[in-house]
């Protein structure tokens, strides 16, 4: 493990803001600051290697969506996938399934770059609100769901 300057730090995502199930294991840097406990103390800080602003150089031709879906016959749960499709074209395919009474409608999206990616981010760090282990259904208010994917999708962008 390499201890790295404050300043290079700004450039990489430090593991507790890292959602993509990484361990201090898979942490090759770390920054040791001064501690608000006082002399003597220093607060260490682990990075992972993923680069904070990845896409900042692209053209903003964004190649996915994390959509947000919901259901009639589900009140108060939530969908929340990714897509290279539109939204609307995944609601639709997911509402043509035999075992769907009523149509997916598309709460929210959100455009971005490797929509794969943040899903399995927001996935887990919603993780106590999903209702079953292997779905992508979540208990939360529409609010909260949105201002996690938005918060994440940030490095997305």
């Amino acid at each position: 493990m390499e201890r790295i300057t404050p300043q290079e730090a700004q450039q990489l995502i430090p593991l507790n803001e890292d959602f993509t199930n990484k361990t201090i294991l898979d942490c090759p840097y770390f920054t040791l600051t001064p501690s608000p406990r006082g002399e003597g103390w220093e607060e260490v800080t682990y990075y992972t290697a993923r680069k904070a602003n990845i896409y900042a150089n692209r053209d903003g031709n964004y190649d996915s969506w994390v959509y947000i879906l919901s259901n009639p016959t589900t009140p108060g749960l939530y969908k929340i996938g990714y897509t290279k499709n539109t939204p609307d074209e995944r609601a639709k395919q997911i509402s043509n399934a035999t075992g769907v009474a009523l149509p997916y409608k598309v709460e929210w999206a959100f455009h971005c770059y490797d929509g794969f990616g943040l899903e399995q981010e927001v996935h887990h760090k919603l993780d106590t609100n999903r209702v079953n282990g292997n779905r992508e259904f979540f208990q939360i208010s529409l609010e909260e769901a949105k201002k996690t994917v938005k918060e994440l999708g940030e490095r997305y962008l």
